[in-house]
């Protein structure tokens, strides 16, 4: 069968000639649509109803009046062959090479007609399709978030996608979403729903609820027509559906306890700020599942260029586009848990602004052309840093360009961030670590053992010699690596998550700075994102982790679990204590969240270059100081760069740190 990856994801296609019928599974021989016999003159052209389809459906329905059974053979066989290619799917001559339609993708060409006509073939629309159609096939994806620049008929295809299927399932529930409430009625259901139901033909539109009209205004119900009489009598036996397509508005929990086979949340980046794209796709993941096992499938769609702050009119849309990145980067379909699933459930499309434009006849984007402008273009804006930015994001060429963040949007140096992002965008990233688990060995030692779905990526293990270095005295552990390493954490504390997806633990190992190897010093080594089942999952893992690496920890301390868990296996002198501190750890406040964001100011304009983990870069470029609580990343990373400082204080290199929680180490350190 013949296979090809699209976007990470591994797609399947039909042989040439076939398809897989809808009903049986089976792959069963289909004729090759040709518009010419010229391969030059072979090209997508869509399939138009027969001449005097009007005249002669007019007389058949007339004669069906007398006789029920009566069909027209010409307009049957017609209706047959359409149905066929709707549900599955059609291969075409293309300038001599056969291109596959999925289903949907034939739909969308010759029926869905939208404000501009029926679409033209595109490529970049046959590589969205084909992966949209392994989206739905796929049990364990409840659908996909999509980034591409404007204009490239995104809602024009989710409307399609939510009606194709609807429209021909029982009890089927599709619902809208957009940034406000009036987008959503007017920008997706009335212009890329209604409108383009009303084109269709009759053999393409079920029995549908007219009591406010023949244009429904707030939700599509295939449903028989409410009539009276006699009328309603002859009525009540005509199969219909019971299934709708409804929208609703832009709060974040507005489909909540319902259950939703198809759904699209159109402009996902561009929300208000009282609403929360996270918390709303937290939400609808489970309108899609139903005992576990997922039942219906989404669209996440927007353009980000907004993520400098505020839109035309002035509204401020930081925080949307933030969650929405933060959405994004949960949907990364090369990781996925032990059930097979991303974190969000979905997957990430991508489509670079340079497959979008400039297409031939044949619908093949030119792309060295498109690179070309875009390129002139941002050349033209070097002198201004802001509108630059504006116009990567706009027309980007790889998923980090369309999340640049602007540097009066950024608290740290936004450009040294955005060039390592890029950097991130052409690295391999396998490449710059290894992702696996820690697993303690009989001995008592920890061994790193590589894992697809691993919790820790790590960039260095420790040097030879120093894995392991812990010293034992009496029943007590205390490390040995403190003027090497030094482990920052930002610690969770319940199992139980009320809402949404909850905060995740977050820990790095930071290798301290040397003035003898300065290239391979100062640089995070080790990363922990990650929420186990149960807090004390993590707190086992934060305990290897220190062990592995023979290094303290710096924790927030109010969060007293990590705190009695390591006192409990007798690892309590791995705690770093602050000078005169009535106990472990640092307090979470005003002054210490300012004593972090300097301390990772300082690292990202010296040390930037040297990270090795994209996570990072991401919740740098976001990171709001009055507003913690989202940013597991950056927290910890500041934590490990404030524990850093405190131990700096002291000349503590390769010596004896049995006091390392003795606050008379260390000076005073302004908080």
């Amino acid at each position: 069968m013949p296979k090809l990856t699209i976007q990470n994801v591994d797609c399947e296609i039909p042989p040439v000639g076939k398809v897989w019928n809808f009903y049986t599974g089976e792959l069963e021989r289909r004729s090759i649509l040709k518009r010419s016999q010229d391969p030059e003159e072979q090209y997508w052209q869509r399939t138009s109803l027969p001449d005097g389809w009007d005249r002669k459906r007019a007389a058949e329905k007339e004669r069906q009046e007398r006789e029920p059974d009566f069909v027209n053979i010409e307009l049957e066989e017609f209706r047959r062959q359409e149905w066929d290619r709707r549900l599955n799917g059609v291969w075409f001559m293309n300038n001599g090479k056969p291109e596959y339609l999925t289903p949907l993708h034939y739909f969308y060409l010759n029926w869905w007609k939208i404000d501009i006509g029926y679409p033209h073939f595109r490529k970049s629309d046959w590589e969205y399709f084909i992966f949209l159609d392994q989206v739905i096939k796929d049990p364990n994806c409840a659908g996909m978030i999509e980034v591409t620049r404007r204009r490239q008929g995104k809602t024009a295809r989710s409307g399609a996608f939510l009606y194709e299927y609807t429209s021909r399932t029982n009890n089927a529930y599709a619902g809208i979403q957009s940034k406000s409430d009036d987008d959503a009625r007017d920008s997706v259901y009335n212009k890329f729903v209604i409108e383009p139901f009303k084109h269709l033909p009759d053999f393409f539109r079920p029995n549908y609820d007219t009591a406010k009209g023949m244009t429904p205004a707030d939700k599509l119900r295939f449903y028989n027509p409410t009539l009276r009489g006699a009328k309603a009598e002859s009525n009540i036996n005509d199969p219909e559906l019971e299934s709708t397509i409804d929208y609703k508005p832009a709060k974040d929990k507005a489909y909540d306890g319902t259950k939703k086979h198809r759904y699209v949340s159109d402009e996902s980046a561009k929300l208000e700020p009282q609403h929360d794209i996270y918390e709303r796709a937290a939400v609808m993941k489970h309108c899609l599942e139903n005992d576990n096992h997922i039942i219906g499938k989404s669209i996440y769609t927007s353009t980000v260029e907004d993520m400098g702050g505020v839109d035309e009119n002035g509204k401020e849309l930081r925080k949307s586009g933030v969650r929405f990145k933060k959405l994004w980067l949960d949907s990364d379909q090369r990781y996925r848990n032990e059930n097979g699933r991303t974190t969000s459930w979905l997957y990430q499309f991508f489509m670079p602004a340079y497959k979008a434009v400039y297409f031939d006849k044949y619908g093949y984007p030119d792309e060295k052309t498109a690179k070309e402008f875009f390129i002139n273009e941002r050349k033209s804006l070097e002198h201004d840093p802001r509108a630059l930015n504006s116009y990567i994001r706009k027309n980007p060429f790889t998923p980090e360009e369309a999340f640049r963040v602007d540097s009066d949007a950024c608290l740290y140096n936004a450009m040294n961030l955005n060039d390592r992002l890029d950097f991130f965008s052409y690295a391999a990233e396998d490449t710059l670590y290894d992702r696996g688990n820690l697993v303690e060995l009989p001995d008592g030692s920890i061994d790193f053992v590589i894992s697809p779905n691993g919790r820790f990526k790590i960039h260095e293990l420790p040097d030879q010699g120093l894995a392991n270095r812990v010293r034992k005295r009496g029943s007590s552990y205390q490390p040995m690596n403190t003027g090497t390493y030094v482990i920052g954490i930002d610690p969770y504390s319940h199992s139980k998550v009320n809402f949404g997806t909850g905060s995740k633990g977050a820990a790095y190992v930071y290798k301290r700075p040397s003035i003898s190897d300065p290239d391979n010093t100062a640089k995070f080594v080790a990363q922990y994102i990650f929420r186990p089942q149960t807090v004390r999952m993590f707190y086992e893992d934060m305990r290897k982790l220190c062990h592995l690496y023979g290094a303290p920890m710096l924790f927030e301390n109010q969060k007293q679990g990590i705190k009695e868990y390591f006192e409990l296996k007798e690892y309590s002198k791995f705690l770093i204590w602050l000078p005169k501190a009535k106990q472990a750890g640092i307090p979470a406040s005003k002054p210490s969240h300012q004593e972090l964001a300097e301390a990772t100011e300082l690292y990202i304009e010296d040390h930037c270059h040297k990270v090795p983990f994209r996570e990072l870069i991401d919740d740098w470029l976001m990171f709001d100081v009055n507003d913690t609580e989202k940013y597991d990343a950056a927290m910890a990373s500041g934590w490990t760069l404030v524990a850093d400082k405190i131990l700096s204080k002291r000349f503590v290199r390769n010596s004896d740190t049995s006091n390392l929680h003795n606050s008379r180490m260390f000076k005073k350190v302004k908080l």
